[in-house]
């Protein structure tokens, strides 16, 4: 349950992780097309242009659209059961929790790599005492 849960948070992240250099990439190739004819501020005002209209067309797609939460999800009270419904009701916010997750363990390894050391060495020991 645990593996399937932190291989959907890596997947999240990865995809949240690539649909942001996308986006950013085509962002820039917007801005740099238009500051030519227009220059840079007109460029920078019609590239926030599309983007708020591109996020008010997906806010407006979106909007309660969400999936129904199982009765099998509505009765569990487990944190984790409330978690994945939550997730499965909110897909954006789960998205960029799962970024913000992404970036905090990547800082926390940074800044100490012992701890990332001893979570990995506790996820191995766990799994391979499950093993028979």
């Amino acid at each position: 349950m645990i593996e399937k849960a932190l291989l959907g948070v890596i997947g999240l992240a990865t995809l949240a992780a690539l649909t942001l250099i996308c986006v950013g990439a085509a962002g820039y190739a917007l801005f740099a097309v238009l500051a030519g004819p227009i220059g840079a501020a007109g460029a920078a005002a019609i590239l926030a242009l599309v983007c708020a209209l591109l996020l008010a067309g997906a806010v407006l797609a979106t909007r309660g659209k969400g999936p129904a939460v199982p009765q099998v999800l509505q009765e569990d009270d487990s944190l984790t059961a409330r978690a994945f419904g939550l997730a499965r009701q909110h897909p954006l916010a789960a998205s960029g929790a799962a970024v913000l997750v992404t970036i905090v363990a990547g800082v926390l390894a940074v800044k100490n790599p012992k701890v990332i050391a001893t979570a990995l060495s506790a996820y191995l020991a766990g799994r391979s005492s499950s093993r028979p």
